[in-house]
């Protein structure tokens, strides 16, 4: 498959609402132009470069287990005019340039209406929170999208930089809270907890400036594949929520018997157009 293959025949089909990428071994590059995509995945591929430049009917943009950061790359996800977009992931935050309309989105830059995607209402992110250049992108990316309702986030292990922990210790007790944070996020879930500190130090972040939050999770990772103590982790996740800003959320606690990093996408998950969210477990109703 040659360059601008796939671009061509999406411009082509002016039927097509569903495109599935799966296991493509080549540099990946895309610009989607289309009036009829509702949903695109890209799953398990070297995606360098991803432009929706017109989708005006697209919903979903789902990218997930990408390998273009081998080597240092990283890849560019391009927003331009996608008004019904409406989830979002999952984006990496330390290889992951963000780019929405003609601005790059960069860490410790304030959210102006050029870097912002009002349609968002579910975001799903991958993040290492043990480093610091990774850890400080989070809040720049969540200030991208003020309407933000539903946030789900992956905890990746990492080589741990020296002075990385102290650092985002510090950044996240300093951080302010997004519009979305303090007041639309309502459902939240947390995967592969290990209890490190950057992880607790964003826990507390988090939980103590959402005000309107409903309900969260927090999955532990599993003792199969990453060594942690079960017993510490779990008390950390419980003392991160004891100063929750939101007086009604109600918060679980969940072990994981599944593979590091959770079980492979589905595309059939991310087509199911009457589950509000690709990302959630449940569907969650009535959290308004």
């Amino acid at each position: 498959m040659e360059a601008g293959d796939i671009d061509f025949v999406v411009a082509k089909s002016p039927v097509l609402e569903t495109l599935n990428i799966h296991g493509c071994n080549k540099g990946l590059r895309l610009r989607l132009v289309s009036q009829s995509l509702r949903c695109v995945q890209v799953c398990s591929s070297f995606l360098e470069d991803i432009a929706v430049v017109k989708a005006p009917r697209l919903e979903r943009l789902i990218l997930e287990g990408f390998r273009s950061n081998a080597g240092g790359l990283c890849t560019r996800v391009r927003i331009g005019d996608a008004p019904k977009l409406h989830a979002l992931g999952i984006l990496e935050p330390g290889s992951t340039i963000l780019e929405i309309r003609d601005t790059i989105v960069m860490a410790g830059i304030k959210a102006s209406p050029s870097t912002m995607a009002t349609g968002i209402k579910v975001l799903s992110l991958n993040v290492r929170f043990g480093n610091h250049t990774d850890a400080k992108m989070v809040p720049s990316f969540l200030g991208c999208f003020p309407n933000l309702e539903a946030l789900h986030i992956i905890s990746e292990k990492c080589d741990h930089q020296a002075g990385s922990a102290r650092m985002n210790l510090n950044f996240w007790k300093q951080a302010k809270p997004t519009e979305s944070v303090k007041s639309c996020i309502k459902v939240f879930s947390y995967r592969e907890f290990r209890g490190e500190l950057g992880e607790v130090s964003f826990l507390k972040f988090f939980f103590r400036n959402t005000r309107v939050l409903r309900t969260a999770s927090i999955s532990m990772a599993n003792q199969s594949f990453t060594t942690f103590s079960m017993d510490e982790a779990t008390r950390k996740a419980q003392e991160a929520s004891n100063n929750m800003a939101s007086r009604s959320c109600e918060m679980v606690l969940l072990g994981s018997t599944g593979p590091e990093g959770g079980s492979p996408w589905s595309f059939k998950r991310g087509t199911v157009y009457s589950f509000d969210d690709p990302f959630s477990a449940v569907q969650i109703r009535n959290i308004a």
